[in-house]
């Protein structure tokens, strides 16, 4: 008993100090570990530090971290994640900081609208990177801030880009029921705009899936529910416009190998505003696809030379897996 008690195998529990008495020795040196060590507690300064601090959480503060989060999503479109993904990450954890303290009910809601917009912001950006894992997770945080902002559009804004860390790993049945769980948060509680947007995400859900019924179905439900005034200036977070989703209905089409993707794509392309570098990619990605599948191998692998230029141009891991896969099936 004694031995596994000297090798850790058998804590001595109340014979400990019996057994220091006996061999004259302390805990340490007989190898008795501390059984329950104490953690230090945490000094009372240090709560009352951060309540002082995000006492200071005031409108003209919240304003100043959603513009911070827009400065973000502009460089992000133009430089592509790498650049701005850390920048986010750092934003997103002050954020969270702030609302573990932050315990007005007003304020509190106000932070969460911000904190969900930046956390899906940044699970795009990580995205981007190749770590789908890290993506769901923040996904998970901008869809807990959609849920106490109030916001349904949030919520289902953030439900229906989680779709797409799903079907980066293969998983297009679970990504339909996700983006469908989205739709139904929606409802009629939500903008024409989003409503658009989620019929755009479930089209493509469907089509890879391979349901090319209910594809059609989303996608033109999505053209039905485009508004003409397409300003995103409550819905920062949204872009989508007839130029969006020409762009995005040809990548839809390409994935099913119907033909009349390529006439979508190739006037998305000369639409495509020059800041929108990864964008851009993904069309030339798609157009290769596109032109592969009508037996054009030279003008694919051209298009799909230029995806890869640009992926690399921006750091999208992402979309270098697509050039690659698209590259592979014409081999």
């Amino acid at each position: 008993m004694v031995s596994d008690m000297e090798r850790g195998r058998r804590k001595p529990g109340h014979y400990k100090p019996l057994l220091c008495d006996l061999f004259g020795r302390t805990p340490e040196e007989l190898g008795f570990a501390d059984e329950d060590p104490l953690t230090p507690p945490v000094p009372v300064v240090d709560l009352g530090e951060m309540l002082t601090r995000a006492s200071a959480v005031t409108a003209p503060a919240i304003a100043d971290l959603q513009r911070q989060v827009d400065g973000l999503r502009a460089l992000d479109r133009q430089l592509g994640s790498p650049a701005v993904v850390e920048p986010t990450r750092q934003l997103v954890l002050t954020m969270q900081e702030l609302m573990a303290h932050v315990f007005a009910g007003g304020t509190r809601e106000a932070l969460a609208v911000v904190l969900s917009d930046a956390a899906a912001l940044n699970a795009w950006q990580v995205l981007n990177t190749g770590d789908v894992r890290r993506a769901w997770d923040l996904h998970n945080v901008a869809r807990t801030a959609g849920l106490e902002s109030g916001h349904p559009d949030l919520l289902a804004h953030a439900m229906g880009e989680q779709t797409y860390g799903l079907l980066d790993i293969d998983r297009p049945q679970d990504a339909v029921q996700l983006v469908e769980a989205a739709r139904e948060v929606a409802g009629n509680r939500v903008s024409p705009l989003l409503v658009a947007w989620l019929h755009a995400a479930a089209a493509e859900a469907y089509a890879t899936a391979g349901d090319a019924s209910s594809c059609r179905s989303a996608l033109d439900a999505a053209s039905r529910a485009l508004p003409r005034d397409t300003d995103n200036t409550e819905t920062p977070y949204l872009s989508l416009d007839e130029w969006h989703l020409e762009r995005w209905r040809g990548n839809i089409l390409a994935k099913l190998g119907e033909s009349s993707a390529l006439d979508s794509l190739m006037i998305a392309l000369e639409r495509t505003p020059s800041t929108y570098v990864r964008a851009t990619a993904s069309l030339h990605c798609d157009i290769a696809q596109s032109l592969g599948a009508r037996g054009d191998r030279p003008g694919a692998l051209r298009h799909a030379q230029q995806a890869r230029t640009l992926a690399r141009q921006t750091g999208s891991i992402r979309q270098l897996r697509r050039v690659e896969a698209v590259t592979k099936r014409m081999a």
